[in-house]
């Protein structure tokens, strides 16, 4: 490093030098040993650049959010038992709780801020990283290791995090609450919900959906609720996804479309400010207006977001 560089990062006046391990400061949350299982090799770090070399196909689910880095750390017991240790950093606790939410399947259970354990694997968030703990073989064993190191690496990572604020705007009556989902982008979309190869809602990295199920006794209907950076975003991906999925005939102007789609269940949308509300699956009219206005009204009473929408939209 030259002598004016080293000078100038210990005076404050550069910040540090990157290191040339990405996944060094994440080795910090990880136990040398645990109950006996030391690690069998070196760790190995990945950016989003190599991802794929350790995840494969499985990369663009966290592609779909702000990851950074992941640290994978091996352990092995005295059998030769394997452990497989991997801490992903999303950035931001909003997305380590998105990563989580993609697969909420498990027993819950009281590790960092929230937890799934099931089939030998333990999934957990904590501030922005979302750690994932898996043994080769599930056994009673196992799973104590499993969430003892778990139970270690959240005690090592200092802050909490909260879960995204638009969640705040998903009606609470009737919601399915294992059926939550947080992302950005339409592959995360599709992956839960197919609605088209084209990308009518036009999502990105700066659009928040937050996505769940309502169970009653008229049956059941899914709703999306997407954030858009302005009214005009959110506006432009109204008219453009009313055009693929609605029919022509309908007012272009109305802020609010309802209607049967092919298969006999009615589907809406709804703008209001940055905001678009969507419903489907719905099995009567009645039901998939009255999903769009409580989830219209909850935006209206948060307090993230009651300011955001002026007046009603149609």
């Amino acid at each position: 490093m030259p002598l004016l560089i080293a000078c100038l990062i210990v005076l404050g006046l550069l910040p540090p030098l990157a290191s040339a391990d990405p996944g060094a400061d994440l080795a910090r949350f990880l136990p040398k040993e645990i109950a006996g299982w030391k690690p069998s090799r070196e760790d190995r770090a990945f950016t989003r650049g190599t991802i794929f070399e350790y995840l494969d196909g499985g990369g663009e689910t966290y592609l779909g959010y702000g990851f950074r880095r992941l640290l994978v750390r091996e352990y092995l017991d005295a059998a030769g038992s394997l452990l497989a240790a991997e801490i992903y950093d999303m950035g931001t606790a909003a997305d380590a709780y998105g990563v989580f939410s993609n697969d909420p399947d498990g027993e819950d259970v009281p590790v960092g801020r929230e937890a799934i354990y099931g089939g030998g694997l333990l999934r957990f968030w904590k501030g922005p990283y979302f750690v994932r703990l898996l043994a080769e073989r599930e056994t009673g064993e196992t799973k104590s290791v499993l969430l003892g190191l778990g139970l270690r690496v959240a005690a090592a990572i200092p802050e909490g995090g909260s879960k995204p604020a638009l969640l705040e705007c998903l009606p609470l009556e009737r919601l399915e609450k294992k059926s939550v989902r947080y992302f950005h982008k339409q592959v995360s979309l599709n992956a839960h919900y197919y609605l088209a190869d084209e990308n009518v809602l036009l999502l990105d990295e700066r659009t928040e959906v937050a996505l769940a199920r309502y169970k009653a006794e008229w049956g059941k209907a899914m709703l999306l609720v997407c954030r858009y950076r302005t009214p005009a975003d959110a506006r432009r991906a109204y008219l453009k996804f009313r055009r693929a999925y609605f029919s022509p005939g309908s007012d272009p102007n109305a802020g609010r479309t309802v209607e049967m789609i092919e298969n006999g269940e009615f589907a809406g949308a709804r703008l209001a400010g940055p905001f678009l509300i969507l419903v489907f699956e719905s099995p009567d009219r009645g039901s998939c207006e009255s999903l769009l206005r409580s989830a219209e009204t909850r935006i209206r009473e948060v307090s993230p977001f009651k300011n955001t929408v002026p007046g009603k939209t149609g």
